[in-house]
């Protein structure tokens, strides 16, 4: 028997995609930590606002397209939007089909808001063409649900390294094992010149990533994690695990001042004109707390390169006071050096040993 010939995706109306049985499978069949390939398709504008971690934007429309849909859905009629979302979509179906044809060989898995009418047109348009594709039911909406309901059962056993600035604190999170670190999920090292060189991610953004980072680590053995106060940049701490920080094992740490400086010197780099400008807006903002006189100061030390003693003075007169102010009322299970940061983390090893075997 002759083989049906398939007609060229082009030559396919849309419209036919809109219904018809959508393979799909629910949130909790997801394997989080190795997921097969995802696609999120709704705009650009929503996935930046925060995506499932590991997923690529394939939007089906733009922001203006799916503005458009929204208003003649509410205003006019769902049948309407609907003819306005065919237009937008018909001249584009095969430019569509061909951005998913690196991953033609492999299963994948489609997600839109909420698990509706995107997703699933793109899940049986990829199947027409001989994918493997399947609808994630419930779309993001409920990948969010599911996040924050995890975030807010969660109140794990931490060790939680304290320390003033410069002391090597996330140099060490990096070497021990089973640790949590939440600046570098916040992309935001948590000081006023914390998101020099970096990207500050959405609340959104963080509390994916922090959930997808939760899954590795362990239940019931403690870890890492280094002391912040509620707010890490422009995020906040889910409350239940700033909880757990507070009433975890708290480390302090210390290291002689040049050791701080190299350090810091080391993590932010004043390597261009555009990182000048911006470590001076930053200084500027410094006059109430510092004086104008100082400020000035400070402000002389970085046009002429005078790094060293730009930090010594920032983590003396700034840093420091402030830092053992706020945790003067901490108590510590113990306290180590960080010279020797090798060291530091055989010592940091150890006593997590003997944290676990007190607490069974």
């Amino acid at each position: 028997q002759r083989r049906r010939q398939r007609l060229p995706v082009t030559e396919v109306p849309p419209g036919q995609f809109l219904q018809g049985p959508c393979p799909s499978l629910a949130l909790s069949e997801l394997p989080f930590l190795s997921p097969p390939p995802l696609f999120d398709v709704r705009t650009a504008e929503e996935y930046t606002q925060g995506h499932i971690p590991g997923a690529l934007n394939q939007p089906l429309f733009d922001h203006f397209e799916r503005s458009t849909i929204g208003t003649l859905y509410k205003q006019v009629s769902p049948e309407s939007a609907i003819s306005a979302g065919l237009r937008y979509v018909e001249p584009r179906v095969q430019q569509l089909v061909e951005s998913f044809q690196p991953w033609q060989k492999q299963p994948l898995i489609v997600y839109c808001a909420r698990g509706g009418m995107r997703s699933a047109s793109v899940v049986r348009l990829l199947n027409s063409e001989g994918f493997n594709a399947q609808q994630l039911r419930g779309g993001y909406k409920h990948y969010r649900q599911h996040v924050l309901q995890a975030l807010e059962q969660w109140s794990p056993s931490l060790i939680v390294l304290h320390g003033p600035t410069g002391v090597g604190k996330t140099l060490l999170l990096k070497q021990l094992p089973d640790h949590l670190d939440l600046e570098d999920l916040a992309q935001h090292r948590s000081s006023l010149f914390g998101g020099i060189h970096r990207h500050p991610r959405t609340q959104r953004q963080f509390e994916g990533l922090l959930h997808q980072a939760k899954l590795a680590l362990p239940t019931k053995y403690p870890f890492f994690i280094e002391g912040e106060s509620r707010k890490v940049g422009p995020v906040f701490i889910p409350t239940p695990l700033a909880k757990a920080m507070q009433e975890g094992q708290k480390v302090l740490l210390h290291a002689s001042l040049e050791t701080r400086i190299d350090r810091t010197l080391a993590d932010y780099r004043v390597e261009d004109e555009a990182t000048v400008v911006e470590v001076d807006q930053i200084l500027q903002s410094l006059r109430i707390a510092l004086g104008r006189q100082l400020v000035d100061h400070l402000r002389d030390c970085l046009r002429q390169n005078r790094l060293r003693e730009l930090v010594a003075i920032l983590l003396n007169d700034y840093y420091d006071p402030r830092y053992y102010n706020s945790m003067k009322n901490y108590h510590y299970a113990a306290e180590f050096s960080a010279e020797n940061l090798d060291q530091t983390v055989d010592n940091l090893r150890k006593f997590r040993d003997k944290v676990a075997a007190a607490s069974g």
